[in-house]
């Protein structure tokens, strides 16, 4: 619109000087201007300001990262699973809080170069460095999309490559032989006292069942008669500490799984001794619906299978394996007995067939690197034999 300058004369007699301005879209009057120049100068004056972003109304409130990072927390922990918050607050805690260049550091300061060099540094101390990045990446787009900032500087960063584990340094998983001389130790080590922790890794090796969804079993998801294992809960730990049982993540998670007759046998002797243990307590019948169940008849702690392995890995001579491996252990034997990959996928309660087709294609890579020597040995030992006839 263009400059209008507006008088009036006030009750006193003194002229007053205004005009009407829109300013962000939206119109407004300015008034108390003793002379049309005063009055030019100031019309001038906010027009230049709003081309300039100077208006008191654009400004946004400078925050500290931290300062938004809390409100992102909060948000966060009423859309995820309480067991995937714990991990979030927990990579936030210690890869992002009181780090540089976050700590003390205001929204706007961070450059595209700190961001890199940031994930640079962080790529060589964590191998899954990616999910610290998530972290930082949705804060700052959250930033964005409430105007503190105008562009996200982790938006365009270069992403390291992540560095592999070595896998039988970290051993994620056991080979035939080895998954045998483990439950042996394990039979070995609790076959007169705590049958529960055998027939816990029994279960695991033969079901690819994750260790939450079997320390949420009750008796009433076991029909020993039709051999059968409902899985539709498993355990996790609350922000409070608490263990509770949860729905699976996905409804893919809800399986009926078929188990073979040694197990099956495994789970009816524990159940029978279980039922014993609380008999030569006192109690007419077992006062504790859980498979597994704590000394108070609760669900057991999620970092207590680990402790059990890694004895029974010592007792057996074999490296300590994480509890998730016997769950990659049967994924890898199953494959390299047959199993086909739809049924692999509902064995494991896999929602993504993709994630399946991975352990499919690490299992079938190995197989043709073992065809291959199989091949060379062979042909090897046929050449040795015709040398030596021939000579």
């Amino acid at each position: 619109m263009t400059m209008k300058i507006e008088v009036r004369t006030l009750k006193n007699g003194v002229k007053s000087y205004y005009f009407r301005i829109v300013l962000n879209g939206k119109p407004t009057h300015k008034r108390g201007f003793s002379n049309r120049k005063e009055a030019v100068n100031a019309y001038r004056a906010y027009k230049v300001a709003e081309a300039n972003g100077q208006l008191e109304s654009q400004q946004v409130k400078r925050i500290k990262f931290n300062e938004l990072a809390k409100t992102w927390l909060t948000m966060k922990e009423k859309d995820v699973r309480p067991s995937t918050f714990r991990k979030i607050k927990y990579n936030f805690v210690n890869h992002v809080q009181n780090v540089k260049p976050f700590r003390g550091c205001f929204l706007d300061e961070l450059t595209p170069a700190q961001a890199q060099a940031f994930i640079n540094k962080l790529s060589t101390q964590l191998v899954r460095y990616d999910q610290v990045f998530d972290i930082v990446d949705q804060i700052y787009k959250k930033a964005v999309q409430y105007g503190y900032i105008q562009k996200n500087p982790f938006s365009e960063i270069d992403k390291p490559r992540r560095k592999k584990t070595p896998l039988r340094d970290s051993v994620n998983f056991y080979d035939k032989e080895e998954l045998i001389r483990f439950l042996k130790s394990a039979y070995q080590l609790y076959n007169k006292g705590h049958y529960s922790r055998y027939a816990f890794f029994r279960l695991l090796a033969f079901t690819g069942m994750r260790k939450g969804e079997a320390l949420a079993l009750s008796w009433g998801d076991v029909d020993l008669i039709n051999k059968t294992l409902s899985i539709s809960k498993t355990v996790v730990t609350t922000t409070s500490g608490e263990m509770i049982s949860e729905a699976p993540k996905t409804k893919a998670g809800n399986r009926l799984v078929t188990l073979d007759d040694d197990t099956v046998s495994v789970l009816a002797e524990w159940k029978l001794r279980q039922h014993q243990l609380y008999k030569a307590l006192g109690y007419e019948s077992s006062p504790c619906e859980f498979v597994f169940n704590s000394s108070v008849n609760a669900f057991i702690t999620l970092g207590k299978p680990r402790q059990w392995c890694r004895e029974i890995a010592k007792a057996a001579d074999l490296p300590p394996i994480i509890i998730h491996g016997f769950r990659h252990t049967y994924a890898t034997l199953a494959v390299q007995s047959g199993m086909d990959i739809k049924q692999l996928q509902y064995q494991l309660g896999h929602r993504d067939v993709h994630t399946t087709l991975q352990i499919y294609a690490e299992v079938t890579n190995q197989q043709k690197k073992e065809t291959a020597s199989i091949f060379a040995n062979f042909v090897n030992e046929s050449t040795q034999k015709s040398n030596q006839e021939n000579h």
